[in-house]
């Protein structure tokens, strides 16, 4: 049985995929992958995502400022971010990747929160989807959402918190992006909190190059590996595998109207 699939987190643009998108974009279509959504992380890679969706139709994008991406010139980069959003980008479909990230004790919360809830602001304005990395920060991105309420929710990318946070995003309007994380033996708290969750506000998602999925260790990560991360899902959920299949695409072009 075939299925189809999005990833709706993979930096395309990033080593190895520079310069070999063809090859690696057919790589996906052997799998079923027909979509992939490409975060930015900063100014730097803005143009990089852009051009790159308007060179293949299958690739949309997304521009942000990622929270470990935060440059001095932040003010400057975020000016930049409001002009881009009053043009033309119509395979623009979210806002991301932006949040929160406290893992680090030196972290400058007060920078990245002033970043992030700015851009939460515009995406409220041009009614975008989020595209959220929370890392040791759940509770603050939580608070600040409940306080802008995007009206066009997001994702939570990554996500790895408990089962109440994951209810709570899901409450403001929010999918939960599911990756290579379930495929390890060792995530049996995240993987029993995706096995809970309401099938229609799951998304898939590779992170690739980052996150590999159990058995590709050491290697970089590729956005054909939706299709094993999809087979996790399945051993997880109690849902027949096309239903997870249809369920979860539709979420994804839901979200990001695509």
């Amino acid at each position: 049985m075939a299925f189809t699939f999005i990833d709706s987190h993979c930096h395309f643009d990033f080593d190895p995929f520079k310069d070999n998108e063809v090859s690696y974009l057919q790589m996906t279509k052997d799998k079923g992958v027909t979509t992939l959504v490409v975060p930015s992380v900063n100014q730097s890679n803005w143009n990089q995502v852009s051009r790159l969706a308007h060179q293949f139709d299958e690739i949309y994008y997304a521009l942000g400022i990622h929270p470990l991406f935060i440059t001095s010139s932040y003010e400057k980069e975020l000016e930049s971010l409001v002009e881009l959003l009053d043009g033309e980008n119509n395979k623009c479909v979210a806002i991301g990747e932006c949040g929160l990230d406290f893992w680090h004790p030196e972290s400058d919360k007060e920078i990245q929160f002033s970043v992030f809830r700015q851009q939460c602001l515009l995406a409220k304005k041009h009614q975008l989807p989020l595209i959220i990395h929370s890392r040791k920060s759940h509770d603050m991105v939580l608070k600040l959402l409940r306080v802008i309420q995007p009206e066009r929710g997001g994702v939570i990318h990554g996500f790895s918190g408990s089962l109440q946070q994951a209810n709570q995003f899901i409450e403001l309007g929010f999918y939960i992006g599911v990756g290579g994380v379930i495929s390890y033996e060792r995530a049996k708290k995240t993987k029993m909190v995706i096995s809970q969750l309401p099938l229609d506000k799951i998304l898939l998602e590779t992170d690739a190059p980052d996150m590999p999925v159990f058995g590709f260790q050491g290697e970089k990560n590729t956005p054909d590996k939706v299709q094993k991360i999809f087979e996790h899902l399945s051993l997880i959920r109690k849902e027949p595998m096309q239903t997870i299949s249809e369920t979860v695409y539709k979420n994804t072009t839901s979200l990001f109207g695509i």
